[in-house]
């Protein structure tokens, strides 16, 4: 059997092959040059039959020359003296001896499992038409394309077609979906990039591929499968983000009416309950509950994960998706609402279970979706019925507050936050605007943020020199330094009737710029603003 092609820029490339063509899946037992012109295909029985190669040729050996060992090395000699591009041979033909042959000689040798005659035949349409073999293939991905209706779908199907060849969805240069390694090409790859227009023709995204080179026909093929695949991955990006927009609303709307029957006593008997009180029989939740997949009845302990982007309504669409994306994948059990300022969350657990709160397991579950979002989360007391969650609820918005000290991923529980919880509850942005203004003198000195945390720690620990010392890590003559400066500055840190004004204006202060020093220290105690010396 011989096959030629119809011209040259026609021709395919053994790395093309092994990818995307009748090779995809052979074993490379020794890969000498993926970048040269396959021009012609010989199916040797025989040894015979390989005196008369042409070179660049692709050798499919089967039978007699396929046998193993003197015929396959004899095989490997002849293939090599005549400039073969690649000889395809069984599996089962394979020895030690003739891969050691085969790097010697630097003859791509590649083994495959399937019948070699079936090989054959398949690279015998490749090898003649290429060209109609590419835009047969072009088409069958096409059809695959079109029939997805995720991202991830979209993606899926043009690494299944590229077996070779990582591909990645870039949004803001950020990975989206996809495969990692298509951003990172090594020795021999190049990176092909299509941008996906969005709306009104803007750039929206970037599809990125890693590609073998050199490969004229290859770096055909790969972009052509990319501007194909930039509608279905557009039409699935707005089927989504509607989705999202449609499900946050509902939840949202839900929600809103679960707070507010509970709030008239519609929900549940009562107030809010307090903690450890004696809860009231519950009521029959509304239908619709069920519907989402939420459980109200019995106890349920709050969640609050604070949007880390600080906004004072909803958090933007892409992070909701994004977070939704993360907490089904991780917290399929829990429900997402989001809300103003971060999303909401609970974990519902029959009325009266021993132990209660947040397990262990889930606790760590969520400090890590929070973490890989640079989100804190609160967790509430586990209190009965629905007018019990809104309580719960508020407690995690404020534990969530003090869990924003420990950094992203920080996990905090209301009991453990105790009363310095509340400082979480702190305009901090109108308490900056306010010290910039009682503190004129403070704005522009250099050294503003070490007098603010000096201040702060020493009213921290009750106006202890020692203790503020040894938790900023400095000698206590260096913080009556900085307190004489503070003094200078307008900080009347020891004058009785301003001091509690002057503690929650240095917290704010710290919260909003010096923040992430404080954090390197060890935690104060907690001791509420003003306490005396």
């Amino acid at each position: 059997m011989r096959a030629h092609p119809t011209g040259p820029r026609a021709r395919l490339t053994v790395a093309e092959m092994l990818t995307v063509g009748a090779l995809r899946g052979a074993e490379e037992v020794f890969l000498a040059d993926g970048g040269g012109p396959v021009e012609h295909l010989v199916l040797a029985g025989e040894l015979p039959r390989l005196r008369e190669l042409a070179p660049n040729t692709v050798v499919v050996l089967h039978g007699e020359a396929a046998s193993g060992g003197w015929s396959l090395a004899s095989a490997l000699h002849m293939a090599w003296e005549r400039h073969a591009a690649a000889v395809v041979t069984p599996r089962v033909a394979l020895s030690r001896s003739a891969a050691l042959l085969a790097r010697r000689l630097d003859i791509t040798v590649l083994a495959v499992d399937r019948d070699p005659v079936e090989v054959a035949l398949a690279l015998a349409a490749e090898v003649a038409r290429p060209e109609a073999e590419r835009a047969r293939r072009v088409a069958a991905c096409a059809e695959l394309l079109a029939r997805e209706s995720t991202v991830r779908g979209v993606l899926g199907v043009l690494n299944a077609e590229l077996a070779g060849v990582p591909v990645a969805l870039l949004v803001d240069g950020g990975l989206v979906a996809g495969r990692a390694a298509a951003l990172r090409p090594g020795r021999g790859l190049t990176d092909v990039r299509v941008d996906v227009p969005g709306p009104a023709g803007r750039r929206w995204a970037e599809l990125v591929a890693a590609v073998p080179e050199p490969s004229d026909g290859y770096a055909e093929y790969v972009p052509t499968l990319l501007r194909l695949a930039r509608a279905p991955l557009l039409a699935a990006s707005a089927r989504g983000r509607i989705e999202t927009a449609r499900r946050t609303a509902r939840e949202q709307a839900a929600f809103r009416l679960l707070r507010e029957g509970a709030e008239h006593g519609q929900a549940a008997d009562g107030g809010p309950p307090a903690a450890g009180a004696q809860a009231p029989p519950d009521r029959e939740p509304p239908v619709w509950t069920s519907e989402l997949g939420w459980r109200v009845e019995g106890d349920n302990t709050g969640l609050w994960i604070a949007d880390p982007a600080g906004a004072q309504g909803p958090p933007a669409p892409e992070r909701t998706t994004m977070m939704r994306a993360a907490w089904a994948e991780r917290l399929s059990d829990l429900p997402l609402v989001a809300d103003q300022g971060g999303w909401l969350s609970w974990w519902n657990q029959p009325r009266g279970t021993p132990g209660g709160g947040l397990p262990k397991r889930l606790r760590a579950l969520v400090g890590d979706v929070a973490r890989a979002h640079g989100a804190a989360v609160g967790v509430g007391s586990p209190l009965p019925g629905a007018a019990g969650l809104l309580r719960s609820l508020r407690e995690a918005r404020l534990a969530a507050g003090a869990a924003a000290a420990d950094g992203p991923g920080g996990v905090r529980e209301f009991g453990e936050a105790g009363v310095a919880a509340a400082l979480a509850a702190l305009p901090v942005g109108h308490l900056v605007a306010v010290a910039d203004l009682v503190f004129p003198a403070l704005a522009d000195v250099r050294d503003r943020e070490q007098i603010v945390r000096t201040v702060l720690a020493v009213l921290d620990h009750g106006g202890s020199l020692h203790q503020a010392a040894t938790r900023l890590g400095v000698h206590r003559n260096t913080v009556l330094a900085r307190l004489k400066r503070a003094r200078e500055l307008g900080l009347a840190y020891d004058d009785p009737a301003g001091r509690l004004a002057v503690h929650v204006l240095c917290h704010a202060l710290a919260a909003d710029g010096t923040g992430d020093a404080r954090q390197a220290e060890a935690p104060p105690p907690a001791t509420g603003p003003g306490q005396g010396r």
